[in-house]
C-alpha cells in the first residue's frame, strides 16, 4: 500500500530517521496515530483505529512558538516512545480548549494544547485495504479504484492538464506524489471516464488524465521522499538528541 506508514515511533533512532524526512508527516500502526512535526511544534492525532471522519480525532500540539527545543524536550523525556507520549497526554486533564503547562516543571517552555482535528478527510489507515491490481474496468469509477491503478502501473501516457501561465502544460507528473495526494485528500478529487482517458479533477478543474491499461501490472512506484533536513531539525539533532 502505497502511503506514508510507519510501524511505530518508539526509539531515539526511529525518530531520527523521522526527522531527517523531507516532509515528517506520517501514520503510525502502533500506536495508531497520525504525527506532524510543524516548525516548532509536534502534533500528534488519536486514530485509536476506529476514526473515519477527521473532525472526530483529538489531536494534540506540544511545542513553543520560540524554539523547537521544547517539542524534543518532550520526545526525550518521554524516552522517545510515541506510545509513553500518547498515555501521557491522555492522562491530562485539560479546561476546554486552552493550553495546559503542567509539564513545565521538568520541560522549560512547553505548551500541550488538546483539540479537535479541523481535516475530515484523515482517516485511521486501519481502514485502508491493500492496493490491489485492477481486473476489469469499473462500471462506475471510484477514487479508490483509480489509486489501485496507480499503485500497480495499470495506466499509460499520465498527463499534468492544467496550463501554466505561459499556457503550457506542466512536465510528466511523478505518479506517487498524485497517489499520496489523492489517498491524504479524498475529499477534493473526482474521477471521470471520457475519450478512453481517466480524467482526475480537482474542484471543478481537470488537473490529470491517464489511459488505462488493465492488463499490465507492473512494480508498485517505490521512489522514496528525498530526506532532506530543515534548518530546524539539524539544529535539534545536534543540540538536543
Amino acid at each position: 500500500m502505497i502511503i506514508r506508514i510507519l510501524p511505530s515511533l518508539n526509539d531515539r533512532q526511529q525518530w531520527i530517521e523521522f526527522c531527517r524526512r523531507e516532509a515528517p508527516y506520517c501514520f503510525v500502526e502502533q500506536p495508531d496515530t497520525l504525527v506532524d512535526f510543524q516548525s516548532t511544534h509536534l502534533v500528534i492525532t488519536l486514530l485509536n483505529k476506529q476514526v473515519r471522519n477527521g473532525k472526530e480525532a483529538v489531536k494534540y500540539s506540544i511545542g513553543s512558538r520560540q524554539s523547537v527545543e521544547p517539542a524534543w524536550h518532550f520526545i526525550k523525556a518521554c524516552r522517545f516512545s510515541l506510545e509513553h507520549m500518547v498515555q501521557g497526554l491522555e492522562d491530562i486533564e485539560f479546561m476546554g480548549n486552552v493550553r495546559d503547562n503542567s509539564h513545565s516543571g521538568f520541560i522549560p517552555d512547553v505548551n500541550i494544547r488538546q483539540f479537535f482535528a479541523k481535516e475530515q478527510a484523515v482517516i485511521s489507515p486501519a481502514f485502508l485495504g491493500e492496493l490491489e491490481p485492477l481486473s476489469k474496468t469499473p462500471e462506475h469509477w471510484e477514487l479508490h479504484q483509480c489509486c489501485r491503478l496507480l499503485a500497480n502501473g495499470q495506466f499509460q501516457d499520465l498527463r499534468f492538464e492544467k496550463k501554466a501561465l505561459n499556457g503550457e502544460y506542466g512536465g510528466a507528473p511523478d505518479p506517487q506524489t498524485l497517489l499520496i495526494s489523492l489517498v491524504e485528500k479524498p475529499d477534493h478529487w473526482r474521477i471521470r471516464l471520457r475519450d478512453s482517458r481517466l480524467w482526475l479533477i480537482n474542484g471543478k478543474q481537470p488537473l490529470y488524465s491517464l489511459v488505462l491499461m488493465l492488463g499490465s501490472v507492473t512494480a508498485r512506484p517505490s521512489k522514496r521522499l528525498q530526506q532532506r533536513e530543515s534548518q530546524y531539525n539539524q539544529i535539534a539533532l545536534k543540540q538536543v538528541l
